[in-house]
């Protein structure tokens, strides 16, 4: 196992600690356990994980990654380092703006490029999971114009939207559905579909779908930014966002919520007439929802949003990274510090992890005064110590030779503890017996972290080092 010299600074501020009483640690702060380096040379568009927790970047003009050269769609192990069992080749000789993970493991990836490691790809290339080209993948003279999202059904159909208005030499307007092997759907007719670019989908439960881009209308009806579609491509009139987002305005991010609601996000000033910050939720019939009052977010050119289990909504793009409440709020619970410096200190993609870090691609150099090339991870929910969690809590001996224990100050508090590795996955879990019990760690070298789940529900986690 390597070990993360960048870990050892924030080890030495923690061990301090030991004694006193820890304090909850603000989401958002940056995770010194992903080891990217200088990071990329370029900017980050996208970044997609795979179900292995490998994660697949692309974006553009990738040229070097913590000093080793790139195409401009690389693979990273869980940990940030370099995958070198992936390659793409020379890759594509354009932007990448989408990856998704078929769940055969094989990889689309859409753009604006014509060639992926000098095998003709108008704007789409599917390649096996060890990066080559699948030629299988038979899409014809596929998109006339550039691809900007993919999403891929659970029945493994394959949607595409973007700038084109054809693929494979059949009007689609903007988007369009693909059989498995590359084929057009016949079955998904949008007739004229839209008349403007589609730059983002959103899949609902029972298989029908929204659309959010430049659009003000679809196959003939009017609909402002956003329209609902029916399983079979038919335009859903239960959904009516009216007057929208109006004319010079784009949709560029859609998120459901677990109640039917739509987040719909972009470069907003308005929404119906009422004022907006790149953020609004619509509910189920496509009306603003009165419930919810984005006016924290402050953030015109909105790129992508997520919402989180606890019902908090991430969002990011032309300043940051933010998060709000699940009423449009400010939450004071997430804190970027001196946030992203260099570049254009655009946030184009997030990507929320299992475990509930977040990792953030873009268009910038350092962040909160990290050196980090266009991807940093963060921390979120369930990472650090929560408010109700505070508590005294020791770690001894540390560093370890292999045995350590554990003491809280309250033995009614201790519940559970897990060792997790630099990576956050699980590596050992503990049945407790009482404070102050024995633990062993793994007999690899290099840094853990022990995580305490306590009585009131919270976690905390301190770093410790095998030697």
């Amino acid at each position: 196992m390597v070990r993360s010299s960048t870990l050892f600074p924030v080890l030495a501020a923690v061990l301090s600690l030991l004694h006193h009483r820890i304090h909850a640690q603000v989401d958002g702060t940056f995770d010194p356990t992903f080891v990217q380096g200088t990071g990329f040379a370029g900017d980050v568009y996208t970044i997609a994980r795979q179900a292995d927790g490998k994660l697949l970047i692309a974006g553009d003009e990738l040229s070097l990654y913590n000093g080793t050269q790139v195409p401009a769609v690389v693979r990273l192990g869980a940990d940030g380092a370099l995958d070198t069992s992936f390659d793409a080749g020379e890759g594509p000789d354009g932007r990448v703006h989408r990856i998704a993970v078929q769940a055969d493991g094989r990889i689309l990836v859409g753009g604006t490029f014509f060639n992926f490691d000098g095998v003709p790809s108008r704007r789409l290339v599917r390649l096996m999971p060890n990066g080559s080209v699948d030629g299988t993948f038979a899409i014809g003279t596929a998109a006339n114009d550039w691809v900007d999202d993919l999403v891929i059904q659970p029945d493994g159909r394959i949607l595409v939207a973007g700038h084109f208005d054809q693929f494979n030499g059949v009007n689609v307007g903007g988007i369009v559905r693909l059989m498995a092997d590359g084929s057009i759907d016949p079955s998904f007719n949008t007739g004229t579909g839209a008349e403007a670019e589609v730059y983002a989908i959103a899949l609902r439960t029972d298989g029908r779908m929204v659309l959010g881009g430049y659009f003000s209308s679809f196959n003939g009806l009017t609909r402002n930014k956003v329209v609902q579609l029916n399983a079979n491509g038919s335009v859903d009139t239960s959904f009516d966002p009216g007057v929208g987002g109006g004319s010079g305005v784009s949709i560029r991010a859609l998120a459901t919520t677990p109640d039917g609601k739509l987040l719909c996000g972009g470069d907003l000033f308005s929404w119906a007439g009422a004022t907006v910050n790149g953020l609004v939720r619509l509910n189920a019939d496509g009306s603003p929802d009165a419930g919810f009052d984005a006016s924290a977010t402050a953030q015109y050119g909105l790129l992508d949003v997520i919402v989180q289990s606890d019902g908090h909504i991430l969002f990011c793009g032309s300043q940051g990274v933010d998060r709000v409440t699940s009423t449009g709020a400010d939450d004071p619970g997430f804190d970027t510090g001196s946030g992203f410096f260099g570049g254009l200190q655009v946030v184009v993609d997030l990507e929320m992890l299992p475990d509930g870090r977040v990792l953030a691609g873009g268009q910038f150099d350092a962040y909160d005064g990290h050196a980090v090339g266009s991807i940093v991870r963060l921390t979120n929910a369930d990472v650090g110590v929560r408010d109700e969690a505070v508590t005294s809590m020791r770690v001894w001996p540390n560093p370890s030779s292999g045995t350590i224990r554990v003491n809280t100050g309250d033995p009614g508090a201790l519940m559970s503890i897990r060792i997790l590795d630099p990576v956050g996955r699980v590596v050992d879990r503990v049945q407790l017996r009482n404070d102050g019990m024995e633990l062993r760690l793994p007999s690899d070298p290099g840094t853990y972290m022990v995580e305490v789940g306590t009585s009131a529900g919270g976690v905390m986690r301190l770093p410790v080092v095998r030697e």
